[in-house]
């Protein structure tokens, strides 16, 4: 092995995706001297939306607007939930506090306190969210109001269809006129995607050139509705610009990856840990531990061939599940990637999944995961810290089947909250910060 950079840090967040970094956020708002490493964190595939909780508790296989009315009652069907002991003013704090980060570097998030919005999809559904994009607020309203809409797409551009979105929305609205547009300066190219076109879009030029192609073709429309691509580091301010120039009300529709609203979420709690207590190591795994105790962890990052080598006095495993690589399946059992922690699963390979793909109640295999206690701390199988020092966070948390249940962005956010508040509280001897 050759000779490596070191490094010394009081935490290290492994994993870079929503739970890493809203944990490298909330670290940092608290001066936490801290490290966050991982790799690109499938923000790219992420629809940039806030989720809290989606689906009834009460009424099986159905959607909610009610996020806190189910939360209320967790406890009774979920007991083991991560959200179970959470305190809806600590829910509601961690979503605060994260959206008021956003807010102060240019991204800001708008819903409504009480209930989740519904914001149309690219496939003509209806998703909850408890927080959406402001880029995205009249998405919401314009479902609800009986005013005609324009729908845009582009020439080249394969992850939006505005005539495929106005077929499944047919049943819902019949004032939905489509047109498919050259985008500015995109004349020689066969095909398009949308973090190129968003990038384009920070300019005048394209801005004033978009306005020019756009404003013949509004008739009557009260609402314009185009795919997500309104920029990515002032998305806010474009919309404004279009708005005011062609008249109208415009909204954004997320859109199948790559993903520009998830892009700019990224980006911007990037830009939120500059010059702060909190240092990133972009695109470096967490790749072997080699000492690990309750005094700290000395652990390998990148390649065992050319690495960084870290001493942290407390990690905190945010490294999400199968496609974050924190949990490995084989034939036979789960593993957790980089402590073999113990995994809470079902006893067989062939208990995890139920005959019915589509049954309701989901597969087991989905709540597989690692255990923690009122701390945050990974658990053994006697329910004891492996560690006093080793936090989880995020999707890897046992327990949850965050895409069925519509929490995912809410589950990392809350649990990361909580872990950092956690470590915080064991390191200082004290109360909760």
């Amino acid at each position: 092995m050759e000779s490596c950079w070191h490094i010394e840090t009081d935490l290290l967040i492994a994993g870079s995706g929503m739970a890493g970094m809203s944990a490298a956020l909330f670290a940092a708002n608290r001066g936490v001297n801290a490290f966050i490493a991982g790799g690109a964190g499938g923000f790219e595939y992420s629809s940039g939306l806030l989720d809290l909780w989606g689906i009834s508790l009460t009424k099986k296989g159905q959607i909610t607007r009610k996020p806190w009315d189910m939360l209320e009652k967790i406890f009774e069907n979920m007991p083991s939930h991560p959200f179970a002991n959470q305190k809806k003013d600590t829910i509601k704090q961690a979503f605060f506090e994260l959206t008021a980060s956003l807010k102060a570097m240019g991204l800001a998030y708008t819903g409504y306190d009480a209930l989740n919005s519904m914001v149309m999809t690219p496939f003509g559904t209806l998703k909850p969210t408890y927080r959406l994009p402001y880029t995205m607020k009249s998405n919401v309203e314009a479902f609800k109001k009986k005013e005609p809409w324009l729908i845009l797409d582009f020439k080249g551009l394969r992850e939006f269809s505005a005539v495929f979105f106005k077929e499944v929305m047919k049943k819902h609205r019949k004032d939905i006129r489509t047109q498919c547009i050259e985008f500015p300066g995109t004349s020689l190219q066969s095909q398009v995607f949308t973090p190129f076109l968003a990038r384009n879009f920070e300019t005048d030029q394209v801005q004033q050139k978009f306005i020019k192609k756009v404003k013949p073709l509004l008739k009557k429309e009260t609402y314009l509705g185009l795919p997500a691509v309104l920029g990515v580091h002032s998305s806010e301010k474009i919309l404004n610009i279009l708005e005011k120039e062609l008249g109208v009300k415009i909204f954004e529709i997320p859109t199948s990856p790559v993903s520009v609203p998830g892009i700019r979420l990224k980006e911007t709690m990037m830009k939120a840990l500059e010059n702060s207590s909190v240092k990133t190591l972009q695109n470096l795994r967490v790749v072997k531990v080699l000492k690990a105790s309750d005094k700290g962890f000395d652990c390998l990052l990148g390649s065992e061939q050319n690495p960084v080598r870290i001493h942290a006095k407390a990690i905190l495993l945010a490294t999400g599940r199968f496609l974050g690589r924190g949990l490995y399946a084989s034939q036979k059992k789960i593993r957790e990637s980089i402590f073999d922690l113990p995994v809470c699963q079902p006893g067989t390979r062939r208990k995890w999944y139920r005959q019915d793909y589509f049954n309701q109640q989901g597969h087991k295999i989905h709540q597989a995961g690692i255990e923690t206690d009122d701390f945050a701390r990974a658990v053994d199988k006697e329910k004891r810290p492996v560690f006093n020092n080793l936090f989880v966070s995020g999707s890897i948390l046992a327990h949850q089947d965050w895409i069925r249940t519509k929490c995912g962005a809410g589950l990392s956010i809350v649990t990361s909250f909580h872990a950092i508040r956690s470590y915080l509280q064991i390191r200082q001897g004290g109360k909760i910060c």
